[in-house]
């Protein structure tokens, strides 16, 4: 027999797993938006200030916000298992970016009808469409940028390596693509990492549970760059259809997470401690000690 002490705790628990549970079975959910500068603001963590007002090149409705981007249970080709949830972030699309939402029922297709981008052009090595390009310009407190970011496409798994021109992603800062598979100069694309190549980057083919309609996604992907600490530095997020502007691709960069990398511990209190010996020094040398 339950005593009446303990009912409102067990009451108190119920409500907490309830509250779980509904957390847990939150869709992937996008909220269209074409306002660079909300997109912007959903990008940056500790240490990077947004300079100016950021740009935003594209047709309405390829970006905007997301919550609760989940992989779902997922095993490798090698055989290694997982799952990942993104909780927030933006979106960007060679489509209509609410096309992402739902399971997998072949991926979204949509001609957006734009332009394309001489930078994803010189990627894909061919001619492009449709891009979504978000540029902005910030300042660093650190030398160091640190980034997540994902690739997801519908051109999984039917365009793997047919030669028909792979969607092009790069996210550019300072001119420089850094949207490449970990470890090496290549950039990241449905044939650089599939399945089959770089496999532990990728999670798997989608079927109709899997909680998004891409017919595959990387995994969360880590990229770092070189920026300057005394000049405005800026940062594209791009992404376009190759070959024509059909079979879309997204670029998901999760929120908050561009940062500035901390110097390493080890290298600032070296530097602390030249800068004391140095002036000592300097100190010793004008009083004449010798």
């Amino acid at each position: 027999m339950t005593s009446r002490f303990c009912r409102p705790f067990l009451t108190l628990l119920a409500s907490v797993a309830f509250a779980a549970s509904q957390l847990v079975a939150s869709p992937f959910a996008v909220t269209l938006t074409d306002d660079p500068s909300a997109l912007a603001s959903a990008l940056f963590g500790p240490g990077v200030t947004v300079v100016g007002t950021p740009t935003l090149s594209s047709q309405p409705g390829q970006s905007g916000t997301f919550t609760n981007f989940n992989s779902g249970p997922y095993t490798q080709s090698g055989g290694a298992s997982g799952q990942f949830n993104v909780g927030s972030g933006i979106i960007l699309t060679t489509g209509i970016a609410s096309g992402a939402e739902g399971n997998y029922i072949g991926g979204p297709s949509f001609d957006a009808g734009g332009s394309g981008n001489a930078l994803l052009s010189a990627i894909s090595g061919a001619s492009t469409f449709d891009a979504d390009v978000l540029t902005i310009q910030f300042l660093s407190t650190s030398p160091m940028l640190g980034l997540n970011f994902l690739f997801a496409s519908a051109e999984y798994p039917g365009s793997v390596n047919s030669g028909f021109g792979n969607d092009p992603i790069g996210i550019f800062v300072n001119g420089k693509n850094v949207a490449l598979v970990p470890g090496t100069s290549t950039p990241v694309s449905i044939n650089s990492v599939n399945a089959s190549a770089n496999s532990s980057f990728f999670t798997q083919y989608s079927n109709p549970n899997t909680p998004f309609n891409y017919g595959g996604v990387t995994t969360v992907l880590n990229a770092k760059a070189n920026v300057s600490t005394t000049a405005v530095n800026t940062i594209q997020f791009a992404i376009a259809d190759a070959v024509d502007g059909s079979v879309d691709s997204a670029l998901l960069i999760p929120g908050s997470n561009a940062a500035a990398v901390p110097e390493p511990r080890s290298l600032l209190l070296f530097l602390t401690g030249a800068a004391l010996i140095g002036g000592f020094a300097i100190y010793r040398r004008a009083a004449g000690v010798v």
